[in-house]
C-alpha cells in the first residue's frame, strides 16, 4: 500500500495510509461530518443529530458516516433511546435501538486532524470579524474556548451589541456552529449591561478579559 509520511512539531514521523487521506478529503460534506466527531471526541451522535448540526440531509450524512467508518476514522455502535409512539406504531413510547457514531481517537493522525480543523475553522480575525459586523451594531467581540483551543475558557464567544434581534443572532450562531462543527457556548449582552457588569467586577466578564482570548472587534476601548 502506498503510504505518506506526515511530519509533526516533535520532529517525529507518523505513517498514514494514502487511501485514508484520499477518502478524508474526497468531498466537502465528508469534511463537515468528520469535523463534528473530531471537535467533539467524547460524544456519540446519531445520523439525525449530525444532520441537524451540519445542515445536510440525513441520507447524505449516513453515506459519509459509512465511508468514514470504513476508513476507521469514526466508530459505529448502538444505543437505546426513547422512541415516540408515532415512530414505533405503538400507543406508548418504548426504548428503541439506534445506531450512533463516535470519533476513533486511536488512529495515529487524530491529534493532527483536530489541529487541522482548529486552524481551518472560520475564525481568522478578518473573516470572522466581517461576519460579526454584518449582524448590526456590534461593540465588542471576543473569541475564546474552541476558537483558540482553550478548553478552560468560560465561553467560546462574547458578543456585546445593541439592537440586534434574537432571531438574527440565533441564525448567525447556528451557521457558525455548522462551520466550526461544535455547539458553541456564547454570551450576548447589550453595551449597557456590559459596562455595568464590568464596573461591578463581574467574574465572568473579568475572566473573559483577563484569561487567554482574541478580540476581533473592540469599539468600547477595553
Amino acid at each position: 500500500m502506498l503510504r505518506v509520511t506526515l511530519w509533526v512539531k516533535r520532529r517525529s514521523a507518523r505513517v498514514i495510509p494514502m487511501d485514508m487521506l484520499e477518502g478524508l478529503f474526497g468531498s466537502p460534506a465528508r469534511v463537515k461530518v468528520l469535523k463534528v466527531f473530531v471537535m467533539n471526541p467524547e460524544e456519540r451522535y446519531s445520523i439525525y443529530e449530525v444532520s441537524q448540526q451540519v445542515r445536510l440531509r440525513p441520507a447524505a450524512v449516513l453515506a459519509e458516516a459509512r465511508r468514514l467508518a470504513k476508513l476507521g476514522l469514526i466508530r459505529p455502535s448502538s444505543t437505546r433511546v426513547l422512541a415516540e409512539p408515532a415512530a414505533t406504531g405503538r400507543r406508548k413510547p418504548r426504548l428503541a435501538r439506534t445506531k450512533v457514531f463516535a470519533a476513533n481517537r486511536d488512529i495515529p493522525l487524530f491529534p493532527e486532524l483536530r489541529m487541522l480543523f482548529l486552524k481551518s475553522a472560520p475564525h481568522a480575525k478578518g473573516q470572522l470579524a466581517s461576519k460579526i459586523r454584518r449582524l448590526g451594531n456590534v461593540k465588542l467581540a471576543i473569541l475564546a474556548g474552541v476558537f483558540i483551543d482553550s478548553p478552560t475558557s468560560r465561553a467560546d464567544l462574547l458578543l456585546v451589541a445593541d439592537g440586534i434581534k434574537k432571531a438574527r443572532m440565533k441564525s448567525f450562531i447556528q451557521r457558525l456552529e455548522a462551520e466550526v462543527g461544535k455547539e458553541l457556548n456564547y454570551v450576548a449582552m447589550s453595551s449597557q449591561e456590559f459596562r455595568y457588569r464590568l464596573d461591578m467586577y463581574d467574574r465572568f466578564v473579568r475572566d473573559m478579559l483577563e484569561f487567554p482570548h482574541e478580540t476581533v472587534i473592540n469599539k468600547l476601548g477595553v
